[in-house]
């Protein structure tokens, strides 16, 4: 970018997973309750998110002075729009925040350590993730049980769909029979929850719950379909488009 600031490469992930499970919730929430709280409350959030890269590196020796600033400004940014949000609304949107606290500092501690992305830790991150749509919600001033939906769904989603890739990233790298069939358990149970809570809480709802359990019949189908061999990048933007079918289809069906 600058001498003051690092390149945009070294701050944004590689990863397109990482934009979908911050993207996911984010739009998610302020789609069903926009409000000038809930977009600071997001401001904050992807400062948050860009500044993982620059802390990483500082608390991993590097301390790098560019990247020192890059660290600085960013979780400046976070602190000055998360309280921003707390002036537009008032405490609650901390509650959500606070109750997935322990999500997220499992999964800042693997990001910082460079550990293995189990799929508990990755778990961990969309649950974390998911929070944030429950604390735009709240921000804008909806209901705890509307928050709590939002994150379960957004959770169960995330989750499924991790499972999915991470399965089909086994047969790519030719992992032994033994280990796909062991990734493909939660494949099963996470879709099955998925579609038992949509059938049960959103279904009821009138149509757009109806087309949204659907959707969730075809999700898993998808899952069930044989392996066939696929490029990661477009494994990557395939599932990113099935997300934002998701979260168009799940914000019709929670409104």
């Amino acid at each position: 970018m600058t001498r003051f600031l690092p390149p945009l490469r070294t701050i944004l992930p590689a990863e397109h997973g990482a934009w979908f499970m911050l993207g996911f919730p984010m739009v998610l929430g302020l789609l069903l309750r926009p409000s000038l709280a809930g977009a600071a409350l997001a401001v904050a959030a992807l400062a948050f998110f860009l500044s993982r890269p620059p802390l990483r590196r500082y608390l991993n020796g590097q301390r790098d002075p560019v990247q020192t600033r890059a660290l600085v400004l960013l979780g400046g940014a976070a602190v000055a729009f998360g309280f921003a949000t707390l002036l537009l609304s008032n405490f609650r949107f901390l509650i959500p925040l606070a109750l997935i606290s322990p999500l997220v500092g499992l999964a800042l501690r693997a990001d910082l350590d460079r550990a293995v992305r189990t799929l508990t830790v990755e778990m961990a991150a969309q649950g974390a993730f998911a929070g944030l749509a429950a604390a735009i919600l709240v921000a804008g001033g909806d209901s705890p049980a509307q928050a709590g939906r939002a994150w379960l769904f957004v959770t169960l989603v995330g989750a499924a769909n991790l499972a999915h890739v991470r399965r089909i990233l086994g047969h790519a790298h030719q992992l032994e029979a033994a280990e796909l069939a062991r990734r493909g358990i939660p494949v099963h149970i996470l879709h099955a929850l998925l579609l038992g809570c949509s059938a049960l809480l959103l279904a009821p709802r009138g149509l757009a719950g109806l087309l949204w359990t659907g959707w969730t019949v075809l999700l898993y189908l998808r899952a069930l379909v044989p392996y066939r061999p696929i490029p990661a990048r477009t494994l990557g933007w395939r599932e990113g488009g099935l997300s934002v079918m998701s979260v168009l289809l799940l914000w019709r069906a929670l409104s």
